[in-house]
């Protein structure tokens, strides 16, 4: 659990946005995105990006009216 969080926070050293994020989780753990991949592993990384959040670790901001992650 602690390696994907630290995973996700390295992605996040630039603002990226969710689907940035998951497109990069996939390809680097050689997953293959389908659409039950998608909703299923979706679903887990935006659980992560909230706790992460919540514990200090990357906000959440908007710009051009997008919102991005980043490691803080």
């Amino acid at each position: 659990m602690l390696e994907i969080a630290d995973k996700i926070t390295g992605i996040c050293r630039e603002p990226r946005c969710f689907e940035a994020i998951l497109q990069r989780l996939f390809t680097d753990y050689g997953l293959t995105m389908n659409f039950e991949q998608y909703v299923l592993v979706g679903s887990t990384v935006r659980s992560y990006l909230a706790w992460l959040k919540d514990t200090g670790r990357v906000n959440a901001l908007f710009e051009n009216n997008m919102l991005l992650w980043q490691r803080i």
